[in-house]
């Protein structure tokens, strides 16, 4: 049965601290193997000019609680975590692009480089889960 975040549980997470949501995050993914986006025609996207960050979530409802102005057209869609890992990553650091994981209602999120995710999700797969990332 596919875990679906009870209301409880999502207004927890949307005001715990960056480190938290974090941790969360990963647990979650590697759970599931989903990660969520907004997207549109593309990805959204969130930047200051210098950088592109991609926000992700562990959960389809914790993007639709993100949804800005400008995206109302998006709609979460999820990316699952082999294919994150095996063409998304590389293609990240190709581009320049961080993740940005978890932002929250303010525009808070958690911004790590691409090498720590990739090696915080394949250590929950291995010591959670005893599978290889």
């Amino acid at each position: 049965m596919a875990w679906i975040p009870r209301e409880k549980e999502i207004e927890a997470m949307l005001a715990a601290d960056g480190k938290r949501r974090y941790e969360y995050f990963i647990h979650r993914v590697c759970d599931t193997r989903k990660i969520w986006g907004l997207y549109d025609e593309g990805w959204a996207s969130l930047g200051d000019g210098e950088k592109k960050l991609i926000p992700l979530w562990p959960h389809a409802a914790y993007a639709e609680r993100f949804k800005k102005a400008e995206w109302t057209s998006y709609a979460p869609r999820e990316i699952e975590l082999g294919v994150f890992l095996g063409r998304w990553i590389p293609g990240m650091k190709a581009d320049g692009v961080q993740p940005a994981i978890f932002p929250i209602g303010t525009g808070n999120s958690v911004v790590v480089s691409l090498a720590d995710l990739e090696a915080h999700l394949r250590h929950e797969l291995a010591e959670s889960y005893e599978e290889e990332g």
